[in-house]
């Protein structure tokens, strides 16, 4: 495919900062993509700039684009040569990426990870543990069991803040009674918590939870350099439930080689801004389908109205999404676009 032409934008963030969104023209039409920012964003993600250093990258390469014939992988490694930031050369990649699509019809969906209660550095922070999320295997199921949630809180006159990613965060609630309030209104449902250790000193006790609750999947209960304490704690639990790299890994394949060697993980989280192209990004995914991990998509702290990450997960056909609560926009939009492309 042959781009005519590039603009890149300013635009807003969910959390009210800046970041960079790309339209690239094509000789029978455009594609758009803003990118995301991670709140808690790991040492060994892709470097970013500012978002007006972002548009001068492109800008100064914009010429080398123009009236090429690319493909993914050529365009991708071009980028890539040309050293750019992440947030410049992913908007880039997945406009072109979006571009190709061609209104595909998907029939694989995968399982979600609701997110009920956020705390760490996206809520109140006498929650530690940063996300609590239930496994749902529908959308419909999903947008019930929030409801039922706010519900039960607005019966119990809880007053709940919402978190950065759309979740609830009352005051005045830590990680027991959160864990707590799950297990009452949903007590045959799975739980999936993302402790995000490289940010929060939590002192979790992960055995007591797995005794107490019906927890399926932990992210990051180790920092991201911590690798014998990984290592240990797959050896003892990775049978049971799934043992997730998020900031271990940060899509980079060089750190799931690492993750691989000895075993750390069986479940890895993908995030595209973490490497900075999508091909590089489905180089990781191959790689850690080829090793039996569960695949599971996700958005960002910071993000925007775009939707594209929907697209993806269902491209690489993922186990697995995270796409926040249910309570503010730039969430609600992935789940609207999961419906728009046929999930149920």
């Amino acid at each position: 495919m042959k781009i005519i032409d590039i603009k890149p934008n300013v635009i807003l963030s969910s959390m009210g900062n800046e970041t960079v969104e790309v339209t690239l023209f094509f000789a029978s039409g455009q594609s758009s993509a803003s990118v995301p920012a991670g709140i808690s964003a790991g040492q060994f993600e892709v470097q970013n700039v500012s978002p007006d250093k972002a548009i001068s990258q492109i800008e100064n390469i914009k010429n080398k684009l123009i009236n090429v014939d690319f493909s993914q992988e050529n365009l991708d490694k071009l980028l890539i040569e040309e050293n750019l930031a992440g947030n410049a050369s992913l908007p880039i990649s997945a406009a072109f990426w979006k571009y190709g699509l061609n209104n595909k019809i998907y029939t694989k969906f995968p399982k979600l990870f609701l997110l009920l209660f956020e705390g760490g550095k996206h809520g109140n922070s006498s929650i530690s543990i940063q996300e609590f999320a239930i496994i749902e295997e529908s959308l419909d199921e999903a947008i019930a069991d929030f409801k039922s949630m706010k519900r039960y809180l607005d019966r119990h006159n809880i007053e709940s803040l919402v978190g950065a990613e759309g979740g609830f965060s009352p005051k005045g609630f830590d990680n027991s009674l959160v864990l707590e309030t799950i297990k009452n209104v949903f007590p045959d449902k799975q739980i999936a918590i993302d402790i995000a250790a490289t940010f929060a000193n939590s002192g979790i006790d992960e055995q007591n939870l797995l005794a107490n609750y019906n927890i399926a999947s932990i992210e990051d209960p180790f920092s991201e350099e911590a690798w014998p304490d990984w290592t240990n704690f797959y050896k003892q639990f990775g049978d049971q439930i799934l043992v997730v790299g998020d900031d271990l890994i940060v899509t980079n394949k060089n750190r799931l080689k690492t993750a691989l060697n000895p075993r750390a993980v069986n479940a890895i989280i993908i995030k595209p801004n973490q490497n900075g192209t999508i091909s590089g990004t489905l180089e990781v995914v191959r790689m850690a389908k080829e090793n039996n991990l569960k695949i599971i998509v996700s958005h960002r702290g910071e993000e925007t109205d775009d939707s594209w990450i929907v697209d993806f997960a269902l491209e690489c056909e993922a186990d697995f999404v995270k796409f926040g609560g249910m309570d503010r926009g730039e969430r609600i939009a992935k789940y609207n676009r999961l419906r728009e492309l046929g999930m149920k």
